[in-house]
């Protein structure tokens, strides 16, 4: 498997990996995949936030996939908050609504071509036109909704890798995505494939960002809440503040936390 240049920041936010990485070098790695696709494995981009913490800590299977990626980027404003109380400070905050975008305006100067995969059939048809008029030399090679059966599964390997993708986009949400990309990675003949969660809905139109200047405060949680407070519920009233309190114990009795986690069979 290639790795960042680097993997000595590699961390574990409550047994869950995070490469503490620049934009720049997570770049880089990406475009030595789609350089050498011929002589490797798809290689395999995962995001850690919040949620995704949340799920690897109720099932340890979903924990070993986020954990096996080639890169696992930090994203979002709780994961900075982890690291400052860790005296691990993060790096960049390389979440996927911003950082895929970035990469895909790599892709369009070297004419790499893009599948994507998930969401509504009228959010992915209008996902594909939108990227078109943002990034016009980008070559869109194919798509696929997001709602299919196994035997779909098979029929969309197929066509992936008919097109031959430089770069997949897999948004269905976590863990679905990442247990998709883990399941089929070994099977597909592209470059490099992203579990991109809603990120087909930011650039649909379907959902709209938060202003900027909430998104420097780090509060974009808090508008996407505001949007669909019945979907969000459950992260920002449970997610959110058991992951902080955890961090709390962890930053206030480092001993006793250690201790403890290994009682569980989750420290590391």
């Amino acid at each position: 498997m290639m790795m960042p240049a680097s993997n000595s920041g590699t961390l574990f936010l409550l047994g869950v990996r995070v490469d503490n990485i620049t934009g720049e070098t997570a770049m880089k790695f990406i475009h030595n995949c789609v350089a050498n696709r011929r002589e490797r494995l798809a290689g395999k981009v995962f995001f850690t936030n919040v949620h995704t913490i949340h799920l690897a800590r109720k099932e340890a299977s979903f924990k070993q996939i986020v954990n096996g990626g080639d890169i696992v980027l930090a994203d979002g404003s709780g994961l900075k908050l982890a690291g400052r109380l860790l005296n691990e400070p993060i790096l960049e905050n390389l979440n996927g609504t911003d950082f895929v975008p970035a990469v895909l305006r790599r892709g369009e100067i070297h004419r790499w071509s893009v599948y994507l995969l998930g969401g509504r059939p009228d959010v992915i048809q209008k996902c594909r036109e939108r990227l078109r008029e943002m990034f016009p030399a980008l070559r869109i090679v194919g798509s696929h909704h997001g709602h299919f059966s196994s035997e779909d599964e098979e029929v969309i390997i197929r066509e992936i890798n008919a097109a031959k993708p430089d770069i997949v986009l897999v948004a269905l949400g976590s863990p679905l995505q990442e247990q998709w990309i883990s399941r089929n990675t070994d099977r597909l003949h592209a470059g490099v494939c992203f579990g991109v969660g809603g990120l087909f809905d930011f650039i649909s139109g379907q959902r709209k960002r938060a202003p900027s200047w909430l998104r420097s405060l780090g509060l974009e949680w808090v508008y996407r809440f505001l949007q669909d407070p019945q979907a969000k519920w459950n992260r920002v009233f449970v997610e959110i503040p058991v992951f902080v309190a955890i961090l709390l114990a962890k930053w206030l009795f480092p001993k006793r936390f250690h201790e403890a986690m290994i009682r569980n069979g989750q420290a590391r």
